[in-house]
């Protein structure tokens, strides 16, 4: 190496270096944000229901789903990593007949960037049926939420996430959890979700009403010997 060349190798290593302790820098901030996060999302009551926004403008509410084997992912439409490989492994899960009878639930980790029509675009691209899969979006709070304290799958941060899929049962519990862009993790998802689809739902039961205490007084009234003071 020639002498005068030293100082342009020299700089050219500063620069990557201090590249790299910017990088380990924010990502360091960026796991410490997400820490914060979840000890907010922990001090909150728990999340026993949830109600999104569909691509359609309807309600997506997970009461609604009693009786019914659904999935549920997290994405974004302008992700750049495994988000299209997750999208389309769920693609080929939703053409398979064994378990045509599930659907399936994308949740946006950017609702300020995936409106309403930029969703239904997505779901247009993936070719994907309305009634079946949906993909749903709300205020990213409440998707932190959804996440951490009813799916119990935390990761979701503004535009991240991880590639779970989380299965809920007939009777809205969790199932179980799959790696959505692993082809082995995926096979044993499709078997949990056949598993639950197989099974019969038994809707709870309602609590028995109590006589309210105008009624007893009414009952007693009505019993009461004639002439009684």
């Amino acid at each position: 190496m020639k002498t005068s060349a030293l100082p342009y190798w020299l700089a050219f290593a500063a620069a990557v270096g201090a590249l790299y302790a910017g990088f380990t820098l924010y990502r360091h901030e960026q796991a410490r944000q997400a820490q914060i996060a979840a000890e907010e999302e922990i001090s909150l009551p728990p999340l026993t229901d949830f109600e999104l926004t569909k691509s359609d403008g309807t309600p997506f509410r997970s009461a609604d789903m009693k009786g019914k084997v659904w999935v549920t992912t997290f994405f974004f439409s302008t992700c750049p990593g495994s988000c299209t490989r997750l999208n389309q492994n769920i693609k080929y899960l939703t053409s398979l007949d064994e378990v045509a009878d599930a659907d399936w639930v994308s949740i946006s980790v950017d609702p300020e960037t995936d409106t309403l029509p930029v969703l239904a675009a997505k779901a247009k691209e993936l070719n994907a049926d309305p009634e079946r899969w949906v993909f749903c979006r709300g205020d990213f709070d409440d998707v932190r939420r959804i996440a951490h304290d009813y799916l119990h799958v935390g990761g979701v941060s503004l535009k991240g996430h991880n590639d779970f899929a989380v299965i809920i049962d007939k009777q809205g519990e969790i199932a179980g959890m799959f790696n959505a862009v692993s082809t082995q993790e995926s096979k044993k998802g499709l078997e949990i979700i056949k598993r639950e689809l197989a099974k019969e739902y038994v809707p709870a039961k309602e609590p028995e009403a109590t006589p309210s205490t105008s009624s007893v007084q009414q009952d007693e009234v009505v019993l009461a010997p004639r002439g009684a003071k």
